[in-house]
């Protein structure tokens, strides 16, 4: 059970992430309630986790996001059909419904905004969203969500070089690939998904 405060500070989250694409700071929180202190505002939302009304994503400067399980209930969009990017073919909608809610209700997914173009030959540009499965070991060929010293997040292909150092590559040709000591690195996850919002 929600107290005044911790239900208003839920709605004034979910209006948030709902209006600009992402959660807002313990700053814009506490303003956003009518509070000045952060501390507050943390305590707020650390009831809010435990209510699992939202859920805390790593390695995320705004690290809170509503409880996707919840909110969307089960999310679907209809599909009529194919459309091929080259020569054209006959529109025919066959009904089917693609189920999108294992992307956004999946316990082991997280979203993350993508900045940069180091993957636009890989068909992820900048601004666009990957929908990230957690996964700490490499798959070859798919890409990965990667920590390098504990603090800066990237995306990239993975190659072991040898036992002791592994190889980040990028998809863009004016980029080079760059190798680092496997104590430096941490997989967080692979991408399974992407959105992008036009």
């Amino acid at each position: 059970m929600l107290t005044r405060k911790q239900q208003q500070t839920y709605e004034f989250i979910t209006k948030y992430c709902k209006k600009f694409g992402e959660p807002p700071l313990l700053r814009q929180i506490a303003e956003g309630i009518g509070i000045k202190s952060k501390g507050v505002a943390h305590r707020y939302v650390e009831a809010l986790v435990r209510e699992r009304k939202i859920k805390k994503l790593p390695y995320r400067h705004r690290g809170n996001t509503i409880n996707q399980k919840k909110a969307l209930n089960g999310l679907k969009i209809k599909s009529f059909g194919k459309i091929v990017a080259g020569n054209p073919i006959d529109a025919v909608s066959d009904k089917d419904i693609i189920e999108l809610d294992h992307l956004f209700s999946n316990e082991k997914c997280f979203a993350l905004k993508v900045q940069g173009n180091s993957m636009i030959e890989a068909g992820i540009n900048d601004g666009d969203w990957v929908i990230v499965e957690k996964q700490n070991k490499p798959i070859a060929s798919k890409i990965m969500v990667v920590l390098i010293d504990n603090q800066d997040a990237t995306l990239k292909y993975i190659k072991q070089v040898n036992s002791e150092n592994i190889k980040l590559i990028p998809a863009n040709k004016e980029l080079t690939s760059k190798t680092y000591h496997i104590s430096r690195i941490s997989i967080q996850g692979v991408i399974i998904g992407q959105i992008r919002v036009y």
